[in-house]
């Protein structure tokens, strides 16, 4: 976790209408020198300022290409990580408030992943072990990932990655006997059920208990090890959530994020990435009604750009990532103006040595 010294009140106690105008004054500033990047789940008040938006690697990979030295990341920790790893270190990548972190990527540790590896290496008798870790994770747990033989995944190509880890060398796959996937047990729990194995085909790893709570036949029985992590937000939906919405709207079309738990996934109608929910209710019909299992904010600005359908929140109650939520108004526009006196503050760099090997998971998930 990293740690944001408080902001001077000329910042916390400035209305939002104002702050508005400053960030937009000193963008015109900026100009060319600056990118926003704007992640589908951070706040109105901020997202309105992004010059490009998009999921954690949509937007890292359109970092890569921007001519901007200057990168201001409104999204989370790892995300800024990303950007740097793909940029080469070449751009500054500036996250507005350095405790906006992940709580899910803070769920595994590098050295605990590089531990867990080992045990299970070790019960699975020679097995052919491969990590697959979801992008929301650390640079340093990617860059395990990348010595090990391993990918990382997004929640849109998932399938993908992990088909290419048990497909065999020959066929260009990472010829692996059992997937160790990480940090989110739902995201690869729903995938492997999607491929056609059972709930049976996985097995739960605990890094908080001894030999991960697994024995070495339970080890060697599964195909699939998954990281004891999760999403809070996407954690909080839940079966009588979609049974309420179907009584409240009947038709309505369920469509939930693959990070929510597998009974959620079973009940929902569809299951995507945030990009592919964006896909599914802009293809749909005027009139469709549609509950969303993912963060409120995305949920609330998807209703307002679709106002000839009826969109709602899975829950009744807010969704929200409250971690994302830490860049606000008030410290998008400190970052600014202290980039418009010559300072580059929050810079998220990833050491040379670390990036490198987690630059080889990350080309190996671009490349499926």
């Amino acid at each position: 976790m990293f740690s944001q010294p408080p902001l001077d009140e000329s910042y916390t106690r400035m209305p939002l209408a104002e702050a508005g105008e400053r960030i937009a004054a000193r963008k015109a500033d900026l100009g060319g020198e600056v990118c926003i990047l704007g992640h589908h789940y951070q706040c109105d008040e901020v997202f309105a300022f992004a010059d490009l938006t998009g999921d954690s690697l949509k937007l890292s990979k359109e970092a890569a290409d921007t001519a901007a030295r200057n990168i201001v990341f409104c999204g989370v920790h790892f995300m800024a990580e990303s950007a740097d790893i793909l940029t080469g270190g070449t751009r500054n990548v500036i996250l507005p408030n350095l405790a906006a972190g992940c709580g899910m990527a803070d769920i595994a540790d590098a050295d605990d992943v590089e531990e867990a590896l080992a045990r299970i290496a070790s019960a699975a008798g020679g097995a052919n072990v491969t990590p697959i870790t979801y992008v929301n994770s650390s640079a340093a747990v990617k860059a395990v990932t990348g010595r090990a033989g391993g990918a990382c995944c997004t929640s849109g190509n998932a399938r993908a990655v992990f088909e290419w880890a048990l497909a065999a060398e020959s066929d260009g796959g990472a010829g692996a006997d059992k997937v160790f996937a990480l940090p989110d047990q739902h995201l690869a729990r729903n995938t492997a059920v999607a491929m056609g194995h059972t709930l049976g085909d996985c097995a739960v790893y605990d890094p908080r208990v001894a030999d991960g709570g697994l024995t070495d036949d339970e080890v060697r029985r599964a195909t699939f090890l998954l990281w004891r992590g999760h999403c809070y937000v996407h954690q909080k939906f839940t079966v009588e959530q979609v049974r309420h919405v179907r009584r409240a709207l009947p038709g309505v079309t369920v469509m939930v994020h693959p990070e929510c738990p597998h009974e959620v996934v079973v009940e929902a109608d569809l299951a995507g990435s945030t990009e592919q929910i964006l896909r599914a209710v802009a293809a749909a019909p005027a009139g469709s009604s549609w509950a969303i299992g993912t963060e409120s904010n995305m949920v609330n600005r998807l209703a307002a750009s679709n106002p000839d359908k009826q969109i709602r929140v899975l829950s009744d109650t807010p969704a929200l990532c409250v971690t994302m939520a830490r860049i606000d108004p008030a410290h998008l526009l400190w970052a600014l103006d202290r980039l418009a006196a010559g300072e580059v503050v929050n810079r998220v760099t990833v050491p040379a040595d670390i990036a490198a090997d987690a630059r080889i998971a990350v080309e190996r998930m671009v490349r499926t």
